[in-house]
């Protein structure tokens, strides 16, 4: 098997998450009052919290585009009277390639997931895991400030792994 080439491996245990469920990206993320977004932040007890790295996945739902699920842990003790009128699901977990590329720049982003699939391709020891089919993405900077002085907005990409 040939190197990381700059991507890394990882394995995300299972875990309770709030989720969208299947939204427009403006459903979950627009500035309006009822958004999965507004929801979120009014929220924040809830979640869990990670000193350095968001916890935070996105897919899209069944590989559409225009139908994302938007999905964050929350702490043991919260039920679903606490998250409505959002379910709580379990994240299945798993092994995953991720990489990072610029999400404003579209050939950034299909040559950073060009090469993760290349790599997987080659891969001895991994193939393409079941879920999310879609891959799954992140923002490792929500706050913004080492993107603005960057001029880029990171996304961590994440394609499932199985072993072969």
């Amino acid at each position: 098997m040939s190197k990381l080439q700059n991507m890394r491996l990882i394995e995300i245990p299972k875990f309770r998450a709030v989720s969208s469920g299947p939204k427009t990206l403006d459903e979950i993320f627009g500035d309006k009052e009822n958004s999965f977004n507004t929801w979120v932040h009014a929220h924040r007890d809830l979640l869990v919290k990670s000193i350095f790295e968001p916890q935070d996945i996105l897919w899209h739902e069944n590989q559409d585009i225009n139908q994302s699920v938007w999905v964050l842990p929350v702490h043991d003790n919260v039920s679903e009277a606490d998250t409505s009128p959002y379910e709580i699901i379990e994240f299945p977990g798993g092994m995953f390639l991720v990489a990072t590329a610029d999400e404003k720049d579209e050939a950034d982003l299909n040559e950073t997931v060009d090469c993760m699939y290349k790599w997987i391709n080659n891969s001895t020891v991994f193939e393409y895991g079941g879920f999310p089919k879609s891959g799954m993405c992140n923002m490792p900077n929500p706050g913004g400030a080492i993107d603005k002085a960057l001029g880029i907005a990171q996304q961590q990409i994440f394609l499932p792994l199985k072993f072969r």
